[in-house]
């Protein structure tokens, strides 16, 4: 019973960050003049990993690691789309990073091999 609640939980977290990570994928899918910088509600951070958007700003790869090691593996993906998302309508090229770096290690740590993991890291590489 304490398994398929966990396991319920994991999956309803996962079905509302996918809603919420959708607003951030819809504004960037409908395209960005070049200098154009876009203004987010960054409240996802805060409900969905209980931490201000200012920490991933501020914390360097160790840090980062540390807080993504206190997190369910499932957990981790997602996390970096948001931070990859945010940092390529923010601008912000230290997201960007941290998004690389946690989509790496969560494909090293996972073992998967994912076409679009490889496509979201191009598309790091392209704008940082």
């Amino acid at each position: 019973m304490g398994i398929r609640i966990e396991k319920d939980t994991i999956l309803n977290w996962i079905n509302e960050m996918g809603k919420h990570l959708r607003l951030y994928v819809d504004k960037w899918e409908s395209g960005l003049e070049d200098n154009e910088k876009i203004e987010l509600d960054h409240s996802g951070y805060k409900e969905f990993f209980q931490v201000d958007r200012e920490y991933f700003l501020q914390a360097d790869e160790a840090k980062l690691l540390r807080f993504v090691d206190g997190l369910q593996k499932e957990q981790v993906r997602p996390l970096g789309l948001l931070l990859m998302y945010d940092g390529l309508l923010s601008r912000e090229s230290s997201l960007l990073q941290k998004a690389k770096f946690l989509l790496e290690l969560n494909m090293k740590r996972s073992g998967d091999f994912s076409f679009e993991d490889y496509n979201y890291l191009a598309t790091i590489d392209k704008h940082i």
